[in-house]
C-alpha cells in the first residue's frame, strides 16, 4: 500500500493555477470528483495511493483512519516502522572515471567489499554498499517494517535495492518513496507512510530534509567512500585505503540503538498500553543522560538481576550507558546508597560522581539532567 503523489502527471497551461494541497481541517466530503488532490466541489484535500494494484482516492480523514488500522495490525506483531535514506546512509555512488571498473576488474576486486557497477544507457557509476548493511537490514526487519525514502529517482532506487536486497525481502516496491513521489525535491515527509508517526523512526544523514519530522529522526554519519566532486575538504575512505568496520561502523552502532528503542517501546513494565507509546518521547528521553556511564553499587541483592530493575530501565531510557566493570568503560557516575572510605578515595581520583538513586529518578521526572549536588553521597564522619 503506497500513496502516490501527482508529481509528473500532465500539467495544464494555466500559469495562475496552484496545485499545492492546502491544509484542510474540515470534515470529509462526499463529492465524487477529485482533481490534483482536491475535491472539485469544496477543495477538501484528498490523497491517492495504490492498494492491491488499484489507484484509490481518499480524504485526509480517511487516510488517518487507514493509518490507525494499519498501525494496530503492525503493533500486534511487535513491529514499528523504520524509514531509511539511501545515498550516504546505506550506499555511496560515484560517476568519476577513476573509479569506474570493468566487470573483469570487479572480479579481481573481491566482491565482499560490496562494490558494484551500475550501467544504464545514459550513465555509468560505481556503487559501494556500506559495511554490514545486509546484517543491519536482516536484524532491523525483525523489529520494523522498512520503508525507503530518497530524493533520487525511482529507477535508481530500484536498481540500488537489487544490491541491497537481492531477494526482495526488505524493500517492497510499494514502500519505496522516491523523488517522483515528493511534493518538494528537497523536503521529505511521513505523509507517504501509512502508519502513525508515533511509531516511526527515520535514519538519514541529512537532517534538513526532515524539517517537519525532526523528532522522529536519528541522524546517521555520512558514508563517504568515494572522493567528492564538490567538497575537497573531506578525505574519502577510499583515499585513505580503508573502510568502516563491520563491527564498529555506523550501521552496527545505530542497530544497537534501534534494538534499545524497540525494547523500550514494547516494554510491558512501562505505564499505559501501546496506544500511549510514542517513539518521539523515547528519543527525547534518550538524550537526557547521553554521554553518562553509570555503575550501580550496594543497590541490588547479589542474587538479583539488576537489568530487570526499574532503576536500570530508567537509566537506559534516559540514554545512559551502564557499566558492570570500571576497567572496560569509564564510569562517570556511581549510583549507590553509601560508599566506603576506599570507594570515596577511588571516586575522587577517577573524578567519578557518587549519587543516590533519587538523582536518577529526579532526572527521569524532570526530563533533563538535574544537578547532582543535592543527591551526592557524603562520607561518614
Amino acid at each position: 500500500m503506497k500513496i502516490i503523489s501527482e508529481r509528473g502527471f500532465p500539467q495544464d497551461d494555466y500559469e495562475d493555477f496552484d496545485d499545492t494541497p492546502e491544509e484542510n481541517t474540515e470534515k470529509t466530503c462526499l463529492h465524487p470528483c477529485v482533481f490534483r488532490g482536491k475535491c472539485v466541489s469544496c477543495e477538501t484535500v484528498a490523497l491517492k495511493y495504490v492498494h492491491q494494484g488499484m489507484w484509490l482516492w481518499h480524504s485526509k480523514d480517511e487516510m488517518d483512519r487507514i493509518r490507525k488500522v494499519e498501525s494496530a495490525k503492525l503493533l500486534q506483531d511487535k513491529k514499528m516502522v523504520l524509514v531509511l535514506d539511501l545515498d550516504q546512509t546505506l550506499v555511496h555512488t560515484t560517476e568519476q572515471e577513476k573509479y569506474l571498473k570493468s566487470p573483469q576488474e570487479l572480479l579481481q576486486h573481491e566482491l565482499r567489499d560490496g562494490l558494484f557497477r551500475l550501467s544504464r544507457p545514459w550513465e555509468r557509476m560505481m556503487l559501494k554498499l556500506r559495511p554490514s548493511v545486509h546484517t543491519f537490514l536482516k536484524e532491523a526487519s525483525t523489529m520494523f517494517e522498512i520503508y525507503m525514502c530518497t530524493t533520487s529517482t525511482r529507477s535508481y532506487a530500484l536498481k540500488a535495492t537489487e544490491f541491497l536486497d537481492p531477494e526482495s525481502v526488505y524493500f517492497m516496491s510499494s514502500r519505496i518513496i522516491a523523488r517522483e513521489d515528493l511534493l518538494e525535491i528537497d523536503e521529505k515527509s511521513l505523509d507517504l507512510v501509512l502508519k502513525e508517526e508515533r511509531m516511526v523512526l527515520i535514519l538519514d544523514d541529512t537532517v534538513s530534509v526532515w524539517s517537519k519530522h525532526e523528532s522522529n529522526l536519528i541522524p546517521v554519519k555520512k558514508y563517504r567512500y568515494f572522493d567528492s566532486n564538490h567538497d575537497w575538504s573531506v578525505v574519502s575512505l577510499s583515499a585513505l585505503g580503508t573502510d568502516e568496520g563491520e563491527t564498529t561502523g555506523a550501521l552496527t552502532t545505530v542497530l544497537q540503538q534501534l534494538k534499545l528503542i524497540h525494547r523500550l517501546f514494547f516494554n510491558p513494565k512501562f505505564e499505559g498500553g501501546l496506544q500511549d507509546r510514542d517513539v518521539r518521547d523515547i528519543l527525547n528521553r534518550l538524550r537526557v543522560l547521553q554521554g553518562c556511564t553509570l555503575s550501580f553499587k550496594h543497590i541490588f541483592p547479589s542474587d538479583f538481576r539488576p537489568e530487570n530493575s526499574r532503576l536500570w530501565l530508567m537509566a537506559e531510557e534516559l540514554g545512559a550507558k551502564i557499566s558492570m566493570d570500571n576497567l572496560i568503560n569509564a564510569v562517570t557516575h556511581v549510583v549507590t546508597w553509601f560508599a566506603t572510605a576506599e570507594e570515596f578515595e577511588e571516586a575522587k581520583m577517577e573524578e567519578i560522581i557518587l549519587v543516590r538513586p533519587k538523582w536518577l529518578r529526579a532526572c527521569y521526572k524532570a526530563l533533563e539532567r538535574v544537578s547532582e549536588k543535592d543527591y551526592l553521597i557524603k562520607p561518614k564522619v
